[in-house]
């Protein structure tokens, strides 16, 4: 039976006792292995990585050219290996593959293991997406061969320091409040007729590419991190100009990347996060108010800023949104107001106004706000700004 599972904490827990096994978890559809020894990872695998499509990728990220047009020439397995392709847990096609372009002198024994270390750091990437499944840890000293041969090691880079890196991507994806979901999903034109010279130029560059490439192979081609990309077209897919599709098999396979109220859920259901909206409008703190409906929110709402204070100081709230033009006092003032008090100077403030100068934004800053979002905003873009500026208060799984 499945459970709720936090990677980070299982992965941290074994290098802290400097074990040496495998890490064998799986959820319905994939299955991960992860070799530790003495506490560092020394490869991993999971079980879509076994197509050659995988290698292809990996070699042309690393800019190894030649070897993945050398790669189209290996021989198809025969009858026996085909069986093999399934022993994803030494590689399938793709070690063998590796070792024939390694006899073959098109991939020397350092860019062999930088093959090896890309595929371990993808399979991790995609192990801390699982939020939940079965995962059990076998004491061994046998590495798989293909590590024993390579000695692939991650001997650079801490694991702290790897999962953070990686944790600070997922934060990343989860701005995007899961209009993208996977660097595995493909972008697609809505109406790729109704593209003209007057259309936005990033469109105009990369229309040709958008017909079933995902974000990782429009990265891959356009020389671009995958995050670059999804952020250069996710105000397109909020608008609808581009539509987002599941990931072909198998990577429809992997788990998505997880939403922040996943993250939540994961360490502290009962957690709620206390936003503060402060507008002389109704209409606008019913809209915040709708747009941020979640268990994982608890939003009070104050349509007078003189009475904000006593409000805030009693709350303590961990976010403020608030309207620059209101009544009595502006929100320059009481931004300023706010970050003189020793309890709030801290908690993120986001100025929402209909103003979109320059002099109004660097104002704004200058009185202390943390970030600036101009009316009117659609969901996506309230809980994008929200989600940037508590992720820090989120736990990640």
């Amino acid at each position: 039976m499945s459970q709720i599972l936090n990677p980070t904490e299982i992965l941290t827990n074994l290098s802290s006792s400097r074990a040496t096994g495998i890490l064998q978890a799986s959820n319905s559809r994939v299955h991960w292995n992860i070799y530790l020894e003495e506490g560092q990872i020394k490869c991993a695998a999971n079980s879509v990585q076994h197509l050659m499509v995988t290698l292809d990728h990996h070699l042309r990220c690393l800019g190894l050219q030649n070897a993945a047009a050398a790669a189209k020439s290996i021989p198809a397995p025969n009858a026996e290996q085909q069986g093999e392709d399934n022993n994803w847990l030494e590689g399938g096609r793709i070690i063998p593959s590796i070792n024939w372009l390694v006899l073959r002198e098109h991939l020397d024994r350092e860019q062999a293991q930088q093959i090896f270390a890309s595929l371990s750091k993808e399979a991790i990437e995609t192990f801390l997406w699982l939020k939940e499944g079965d995962y059990k840890w076998l004491k061994s000293s046998n590495l798989p061969q293909h590590a024993l041969a390579a000695r692939v090691t991650f001997q650079n880079t801490e694991l702290s320091m790897l999962l953070q890196s990686m944790h600070q991507r997922i934060k990343d994806w989860q701005n995007f409040n899961m209009a993208i979901r996977s660097p595995y999903q493909c972008p697609f034109l809505a109406d790729a007729q109704s593209l003209t010279e007057s259309s936005p130029p990033i469109l105009l560059k990369i229309a040709k590419f958008l017909k079933g490439l995902s974000f990782r192979q429009l990265a891959l081609i356009l020389n671009q991190d995958e995050l670059k990309i999804a952020q250069l077209l996710h105000p397109y897919v909020n608008s609808g100009e581009i539509t987002i599709r599941e990931p072909p098999s198998p990577f429809a396979l992997l788990p998505h990347i997880p939403s922040q109220a996943n993250s939540v859920a994961v360490r502290d259901a009962s957690t709620k996060l206390k936003i503060a909206c402060i507008d002389d409008s109704p209409t606008i703190l019913d809209e915040m108010q709708r747009f941020l409906a979640d268990d994982i929110y608890e939003i009070t709402k104050i349509d007078d800023p003189l009475k904000a204070a006593p409000i805030l100081l009693r709350l303590k709230p961990d976010l403020i949104l608030m309207d620059i033009s209101m009544p009595n006092i502006n929100g320059y003032k009481l931004c300023s107001f706010f970050r003189g008090s020793a309890s709030l100077k801290e908690v993120p403030i986001i100025m929402v106004s209909g103003r979109t100068g320059f002099i109004d934004k660097t104002r704004a800053k200058m009185v202390g706000a943390t970030d600036y979002l101009t009316k009117p905003f659609s969901q996506a873009e309230l809980l994008a700004v929200v989600n940037r500026h508590l992720s820090s208060a989120i736990p990640v799984p």
